[in-house]
């Protein structure tokens, strides 16, 4: 039998994210809404708590999440807060997929 209950570091992540949402994300949703204005800060905010990060491997600074359920957790909860927001954060890291496949050591590191 599949079990479908989340794990104890799902929960985790999961309750990091929608606090995330409810303190930073959707008290500001409709201000970057409305003036189309980049959200720097939130970004920042994310990326200091590692949600900007979380799916690189720890030997290169990230936080070593690497399996896809617990980014669509992740992603999930930023985007309750608001999608546009979510895919400003998510955006950060587009190109770290063919970075952490295709990269040099060298630029893995950076």
């Amino acid at each position: 039998m599949i079990g479908f209950q989340l794990t104890e570091e799902q929960r985790d992540f999961q309750k990091l994210a929608r606090d995330f949402a409810v303190k930073e994300i959707r008290p500001v949703a409709e201000h970057y809404d409305e003036t189309e204005d980049m959200p720097w800060e939130v970004i920042r905010k994310a990326h200091r708590l590692g949600l900007t990060t979380f799916y690189f491997p720890e030997e290169y600074g990230g936080g070593g999440v690497l399996d896809p359920i617990t980014h669509f957790i992740i992603h999930e909860e930023l985007a309750w807060g608001c999608a546009g927001i979510q895919t400003c954060i998510a955006g950060t890291g587009l190109a770290a997929a063919a970075i952490m496949g295709m990269g040099t050591e060298e630029q893995k590191k950076k």
